[in-house]
């Protein structure tokens, strides 16, 4: 493994090099997923922030998305339709938590008066007019399944219903990056309710979708450090420990859903695994947190980077499957947006990743065997530290079995 490798400057450069390309590009961004209105201006939007972040390097994109962005939205300011209150759709909520967030961050990098003009507009036009509906959101779903992309496959009491399941909770992260902005009242009260009944749902029970799950959390994390109010943080603690019960592989990736094993993991919901990890280390110093982020740097995300910078699934490692392999070879929809915000943390938090290539193996209680946080696995009959897929054209690498030891 090259030290570029190790040290992630590869992982940077490949995926800013990606998201020069379609579909991220100026002439195809706009052409998003029109059953996730919002969603993939807003990763993009917030994967590009991420690298002007982290080099002071700007994709052409993002540039001319904030040049046209009253051209290329509604009235409101946001994507898709303008409802009177009386109806909500859960993938549309779910979708502008990122651009929300996006907003936020521009408005706070660039001052940028449109930003936090449509910032505004969106919360107020869209997210605040589905406060009253989340009183009757139905938690006891029938229609479950669904694909690497999620779809609405249910009408209940004023909501359109997608096959990811929960992804109205999904919005509590951009609307606490937006509270933390403004410190709007109204977006408090928003926050306050909506936490609640997720926290009422029971994430386990219910079989939310675990990338959902996940992004609620860190704005429950995002409430906390604005607020102060421990409660909040405690939350966050207890459920993402429940979440390590029983939504991550023993590769430190995620099942897609939990209590489906047998599905796939999600990149996206490995990068808010490792936000979450990263900064509540960072709050609370345990160093067990400490060892989880670096676990799923070194494993869960370096594994699932592509050849070409973006990223994709795979199987979901368990002590019944105990093969990894790739499942998608990019997520382009999603994941390889995303990634770029794992990249961010990893960046900004360097010596917390460093990695010592001269470590010894050892071996913890579970039977898992690490060098210095890289699992040990074997690949042809040869043991190694798992490695980065970036590195591997693409049909070797969907042609890979890791016997992962355990």
């Amino acid at each position: 493994m090259t030290r570029s490798a190790l040290d992630g400057t590869l992982n940077i450069e490949k995926n800013f090099r990606r998201l020069h390309e379609a579909p991220y590009d100026y002439a195809h961004l706009f052409d998003g997923n029109p059953g996730w209105p919002g969603d993939r201006e807003g990763r993009a939007l917030l994967a590009f922030l991420c690298h002007y972040h982290i080099s002071a390097r700007t994709v052409p994109c993002m540039t001319q998305m904030r040049r046209t962005l009253r051209e290329k939205t509604n009235p409101r300011l946001f994507f898709g339709e303008i409802t009177d209150g009386t109806r909500a759709n859960e993938q549309q909520l779910s979708g502008h938590s990122w651009y929300l967030r996006a907003l936020v961050d521009c408005a706070q990098t660039f001052g940028d008066p449109l930003a936090s003009e449509a910032a505004k507009s969106t919360f107020e036009h869209l997210f605040l007019p589905a406060l009253p509906l989340y009183d009757r959101y139905p938690l006891d779903r029938s229609g479950r399944g669904g694909g690497v992309d999620g779809e609405i496959n249910e009408a209940q009491a004023g909501w359109a219903l997608s096959s990811d399941v929960g992804c109205a909770f999904m919005c509590v992260d951009g609307v606490a990056h937006y509270y933390a902005l403004t410190r709007d009242r109204r977006a408090y009260e928003f926050l306050e309710a909506v936490i609640a009944l997720f926290l009422r749902a029971d994430m386990v029970k219910r079989g939310f979708q675990t990338h959902t799950s996940l992004t609620c959390l860190r704005g429950m994390l995002c409430f906390y450090e604005a607020t102060g109010e421990a409660a909040y943080l405690q939350a966050v603690q207890r459920e993402f420990d429940r979440y390590l019960q029983h939504g991550m592989t023993l590769t430190y990736e995620n099942f897609n859903w939990f209590g489906r094993e047998d599905t796939w993991t999600e990149p996206c919901a490995v990068v808010d695994s490792l936000l979450l990890s990263t900064a509540l280390y960072r709050l609370i110093g345990d160093d067990r947190y400490r060892t989880l982020a670096r676990r799923i740097w070194a494993n869960g995300l370096q594994f699932c980077q592509r050849e070409n910078g973006g990223a994709g699934t795979s199987v979901c490692v368990t002590a019944a499957q105990p093969v990894l392999r790739i499942n998608g070879y990019e997520a382009s929809q999603c994941c390889s947006m995303r990634y770029a915000e794992g990249l961010r943390c990893f960046h900004e938090n360097r010596a917390l990743f460093a990695y010592d290539p001269a470590a010894t193996i050892r071996t913890e209680p579970d039977g898992r065997r690490y060098a210095d946080d890289r699992l040990i696995v074997r690949v042809n009959g040869e043991l190694r530290p798992l490695f980065s897929c970036n590195t591997i054209p693409r049909a070797e690498a969907e042609a890979l079995r890791l016997a992962v030891l355990y």
